[in-house]
């Protein structure tokens, strides 16, 4: 199985390191277009990871080195390498957000088929990859919607919330800043009002009213962030910008104490903030630490997931065989035709009309064989696949 990836992410690699190998979608999107020729990649980039994934010969560690403009050898220990099924296994169970650092979370499914469409987006993506990352997506959502995984909130920002109500007890009347209007920060601002709080959420101005923003949430003006930072109790940023949103030597001077909390990797606040009187400023590192440990995964979960997994090998392993089946397909119909040909020619249609006819019956006919065909990948073993189509193969010559 010619599918490799590597990875880094928060079991080897703090946040400092891991954002030196995070990518905005548009900076993947552009990498994307200039690959090796015959490899199919996706890369995955969240606040947990960064995974680059190919199919063929490339090496997956060179690529994203080289695509950052990095040196690998400084960070290879930091870096986890897997390929063939167990690259495969590992995907499924990441999609399922139980390698996540909030166990269960469930943005990952969404990350996951992002980065896909990503890819097919730019040209990146393959057959393999393409059928891989459905794959996953698919025994993903079907664990989701048959198993309970855990009990506690699964998503980074429901995790900051709780982190602020450990640290400040009661968040009622709170004043929250949240920077950033995507899918985390418009979460992070639902959570915050539903704990009390007076939430405003930045927006930019040419972006005013393309956003739905949460039920009892106001906006305040992206270029008018830090004035309102002197009323702020607590500083929520998320957004995949590649700058910071908030520099140390840009803020006002504050008055009172403000907690900053960065969902962002790379990350969107200066840490050189927390040396400034009043600020406490947490990362995703600190905020989720409590979530590292992985609890037992319930068996009906693994049981979907062995025969998703299963299914996608079987497919893997049948493709050497489909130009065969292609090709045996297409006997099939020229004999079909072969043999109808006689009656074709007796019904009173035009000669447009029966060359038609013609087509559909041909098309008909190949999409048939090939269905019963197909049918020997789920329903044969596959140490049987190549004596039966060998044997198919011999048959249609002597046909012939």
């Amino acid at each position: 199985m010619k599918i490799q990836m590597v990875g880094i992410d928060y079991q080897k690699a703090g946040i400092q390191l891991r954002e030196r190998f995070s990518m905005t979608q548009a900076a993947i999107a552009e990498q994307l277009k200039h690959l090796p020729p015959n490899t199919g990649c996706v890369i995955l980039s969240t606040c947990n990871r960064t995974e680059l994934w190919v199919s063929g010969e490339a090496d997956p560690f060179a690529l994203l080195c080289r695509m950052k403009g990095l040196d690998g050898a400084p960070y290879t220990e930091a870096f986890v390498r897997r390929s063939g099924e167990t690259a495969a296994k590992h995907l499924f169970a990441l999609a399922c957000g139980l390698k996540s650092q909030v166990f269960g979370e469930d943005q990952i499914i969404t990350q996951v088929g992002n980065a896909l469409a990503l890819a097919r987006e730019a040209g990146g993506a393959d057959a393999v990859l393409e059928m891989l990352f459905r794959a996953a997506v698919t025994a993903a959502k079907e664990v989701k919607t048959n198993v309970r995984l855990t009990g506690t909130d699964r998503s980074v920002a429901a995790r900051a919330a709780s982190f602020l109500e450990e640290r400040c007890g009661s968040l009622a009347g709170k004043r929250a800043l949240v920077i950033g209007n995507g899918e985390m920060g418009r979460l992070a601002a639902k959570l915050l009002v539903q704990r009390g709080c007076r939430v405003q959420m930045t927006l930019r101005s040419y972006r005013h009213g393309e956003v739905l923003l949460p039920t009892g949430v106001e906006t305040v003006p992206y270029e008018q962030r830090l004035d309102w930072l002197a009323d702020a109790d607590l500083v929520l940023s998320a957004t995949t910008s590649p700058h910071y949103t908030l520099r140390a030597k840009e803020l006002p001077k504050l008055q009172k104490p403000v907690l900053f909390c960065d969902l962002a990797v790379p990350r969107d606040i200066d840490p050189q903030i927390a040396l400034l009187e009043h600020a406490s400023v947490f990362d995703t590192d600190t905020i989720c630490g409590g979530e590292v440990q992985t609890p037992p995964i319930p068996q009906q979960a693994q049981e979907i997931l062995q025969e998703r997994l299963a299914q996608f090998c079987r497919w893997y392993a049948f493709r050497p065989f489909v130009p065969r089946i292609n090709a045996l397909s297409q006997r099939a119909s020229q004999d079909f035709l072969g043999r109808t040909a006689r009656s074709l020619r007796r019904l009173p249609l035009a000669h447009e009309q029966q060359e038609a006819l013609t087509v559909q019956m041909q098309q008909a006919a190949q999409k048939s064989a090939a269905k019963l065909l197909f049918g020997l990948r789920e329903n044969m073993a596959p140490e049987l696949w190549e004596s039966c189509i060998s044997a198919l193969e011999k048959s249609t010559q002597e046909v012939q």
